[in-house]
């Protein structure tokens, strides 16, 4: 108010000059009708000309004036002149070549501009950052751009010099390998790879060798194993390696790098010649490490990338990657909650990370962004992502893998792609202001209301992320006492309400908050699924007994209405459909409400249950609280034993059917029954069989789920009933685990 006092008391034309005053700039069309041409060589790179006629095409949809291009300045035109050889004479050439290879320029001249790359590329990374930064355009992904409407389309004096801080920047999202997309974001597709990570199997198969040759494979608890690792001390391992790499290099000649790699398990080899090379390298890694060198001292002009992955994470002390060994070094283990440099549960890792790039500068690193068991629910991980990207950087990271949801959506996919791209270009980014710009291109009217409600979710994470682990393998419900309690997933619900009715006549804008909201409705339905909290229940008492509520029936179509609309396919890395997850949703509460006659009778289980997942005890078994996605949450953990409860009525009952549900989760080595057998008896002792069912295997894949089965039999009067589910006991011979314990789960008896 004061400063407002000031200005009134200047003299009129100070004052008018003072609002009418404006820095320099360049008019580039005025009411639709261009000032400007755009100038390159004749010569110019394919990348050039399409840079140029790019520039062209987003200035007339811009401001609808026909920008022309010439190879020679245009009379009574400025220039914007494309590719570095326009300033070969001027000072910013050899500030360019100083600069890494993805650098490039924009600078303003006599009233002209010049973009330039260090190379071609360059120049299409110029043109972007001019329509992004300077003109107010916008590619969210998807397919989709925001342009603004500008005919009078005014562009500041310009002076950017501009280089990434990683060489290579891949964030592994939908828009990953779109040339529409990575050009504008600045990040690389993966097209200079040949083979691509956990590659042992497919460069010796067991299908081809271990019939043969047993001792090319892993040695676990003394026995050799087909889908495990393979015995690197054996070199007709390393030539055969060798050999079928070669194969494969010939039907990509031009790619680079190529993954000679562990398979996504643990089974390294336990023989002696392996486990000489552990302790000769000071780690397992070292093993992997001379394997990778032999190979690549066979292929000078390529790149041999090895993993540093779970068991070999930490590096070795005793042997050094070659030049041209690329370390794929990956973050898998670490929590989300806070960056990994500041977080005591990451020390390992930070040690690990300082351990390599010692040994080497040329690491691959990858890290993981994404939550895998959940696509589409909340994951508010966006406060470590700048802090851990500039801890990379400081380590002398070169190589940036951003591990997020590949083909499919997921939780802020579009803002947190975006985001990610420009943090690999600078790690410093203003955050806070290139989210507010983000927001309000992406989702128009509704931007405030979705900047509140990201916020909020993030500073609900925050207040617990020194004690809480915000896990890649999590899922709504066990986040149900932090960041998605029933009183925040009621809120978040009524925000996104709010957002979606100052977009409902902007159906661009309606169809991104829609998908963004289906985040929040699964959250919200899978906490009132699996918890039934007073404030957030998926059922409801009615003439004294409990009923499915239609109000989240109702929820729960519109959910999976919504993915469909939006283009929502998946809600978790292995293609689980939002249908399939209603089919389950509803098998569940039908199961929940209905009268259940072990309900509150004394139950007991024969075979010792994990203290690990014991979840209460055999009394979760008729708690109505039905075990969801992921095997934490409400499922009782069997390892090793067989499942044998013990259901005692107290009086003679009559019953003709038992209903329960197990886990499958075979990456975690969560098997099926091999058979359930139920029997009864009148005194606990004398055990008669009323029903056995031998159970299917399923389909071997990384999936996880739980199984529903209605096992029936005539009827039947007794005082007990035993349950009895044969277990694997160890995972059987073509398991990653062969040998090692089996685990099975179950939740919830129904017997009627």
């Amino acid at each position: 108010m004061k400063y407002l006092k000031r200005i009134a008391l200047l003299p009129a034309l100070i004052l008018s000059c003072l609002l009418h005053a404006q820095p320099p700039q360049h008019r580039i069309a005025t009411a639709g009708k261009a000032r400007y041409a755009i100038i390159l060589s004749r010569d110019a790179d394919s990348l050039t000309r399409f840079a140029a006629d790019e520039l062209q095409d987003y200035l007339f949809r811009i401001s609808g004036a026909q920008v022309r291009i010439a190879d020679k300045p245009v009379k009574r035109f400025k220039s914007i002149f494309i590719g570095k050889e326009w300033f070969a004479k001027k000072a910013a050439s050899g500030r360019l070549e100083a600069m890494n290879d993805d650098g490039f320029c924009i600078f303003s001249e006599d009233g002209h501009l010049y973009l330039g790359g260090k190379r071609p590329v360059g120049d299409i990374y110029a043109v972007y950052t001019l329509l992004q930064d300077y003109a107010g355009c916008l590619w969210p992904g998807n397919g989709e751009v925001y342009i603004p409407e500008k005919p009078d389309l005014n562009l500041p004096e310009i002076s950017l010099f501009s280089q990434p801080d990683f060489r290579f920047r891949h964030p592994h999202f939908p828009d990953k390998n779109k040339p529409e997309y990575y050009f504008p974001a600045r990040i690389h597709p993966m097209d200079e790879w040949g083979m691509f990570v956990h590659t042992f199997h497919k460069l010796m198969p067991p299908e081809t060798y271990f019939g043969s040759h047993p001792e090319y494979y892993s040695l676990v608890n003394g026995k050799r194993i087909r889908d495990g690792q393979l015995c690197l001390s054996n070199p007709d391992v390393i030539r055969l390696l060798t050999e079928n790499l070669r194969e494969e290099m010939k039907k990509k000649p031009d790619c680079t790098y190529w993954s000679v790699s562990q398979n996504d398990c643990i089974n390294y080899c336990e023989c002696e010649k392996c486990q000489a090379l552990y302790d000769q390298y000071g780690s397992i890694s070292g093993a992997y490490v001379s394997m990778a060198n032999q190979i690549a001292r066979q292929f000078p002009d390529k790149q041999i990338s090895t993993l540093a992955y779970q068991f070999t994470r930490s590096a070795p002390t005793a042997i050094v990657p070659d030049s041209n060994v690329n370390i794929m070094f990956c973050s898998i283990e670490c929590n989300r909650s806070q960056p990994l440099a500041t977080d005591p549960r990451s020390a390992d890792f930070v040690k690990d990370m300082k351990d390599w790039s010692s040994l080497t500068d040329n690491i691959f690193m990858w890290d993981y962004v994404v939550q895998f068991k959940t696509f589409t629910g909340p994951f508010p991980n966006f406060s470590v992502l700048q802090p851990n990207i500039r801890f990379f950087r400081e380590h002398g990271i070169p190589m940036m893998f951003q591990q997020g949801s590949g083909n499919s959506w997921s939780d802020f996919s579009e803002y947190k792609q975006a985001l990610i791209s420009r943090l690999l270009w600078d790690a410093d980014l203003n955050e806070p202001a290139f989210r507010e710009k983000f927001f309000h291109a992406f989702y128009g009217a509704a931007a405030d209301v979705m900047l509140e409600y990201f916020e909020l979710v993030q500073h609900e994470m925050e207040k617990q992320a020194a004690t809480r682990t915000l896990d890649i393998y999590g899922y709504p419900a066990l986040y149900s006492g932090w960041f998605l309690k029933p009183e925040l997933l009621i809120r978040y619900r009524k925000m996104m309400d709010s957002a979606q009715l100052l977009v409902q006549e902007d159906p661009v804008r309606l169809k991104r908050l829609l998908r963004q909201r289906c985040s929040v409705d699964f959250a919200f339905l899978d906490v009132a699924l699996s918890l039934n909290h007073p404030a957030l229940s998926f059922y409801q008492m009615q003439d004294g007994r409990r009923t499915i509520n239609p109000v989240m029936k109702d929820y729960l179509d519109q959910f999976v209405r919504n993915c469909e609309a939006t283009g929502i396919k998946t809600i978790d890395e292995n293609g689980y459909a939002p249908e399939a997850y209603r089919t389950q949703a509803l098998n569940v509460a039908a199961m929940a409400v209905k009268p259940n006659k072990a309900a509150g009778k004394q139950i007991s289980s024969l075979t010792p249950v994990s203290p690990l997942y014991d979840v209460g005890g055999t009394r979760a078994l008729t708690d109505g609280l039905f075990g969801g996605q992921h095997f934490r949450m409400n499922w009782l953990g069997y390892q090793g034993h067989d499942i044998e409860v013990l259901i005692d009525f107290g009086q003679t009952e009559t019953f003709s059917r038992v209903e329960t549900n197990f886990f499958l989760d075979l990456v975690s080595w969560i098997f099926l029954p091999l058979e359930v057998r139920i029997e009864v008896s009148d005194n606990g002792t004398d055990f008669r069989t009323v029903h056995t069912e031998k159970i299917p295997e399923p389909v071997r894949n990384f999936g996880q789920k739980p199984v529903h089965f209605s096992f029936s039999f005539p009827e039947t009067g007794a005082k007990f009933l035993k349950v009895t589910a044969i277990s694997h006991k160890t995972c059987p011979d073509w398991h990653r685990g062969a040998n090692q314990p089996a685990w099975i789960f179950i939740d919830e008896l129904v017997v009627e």
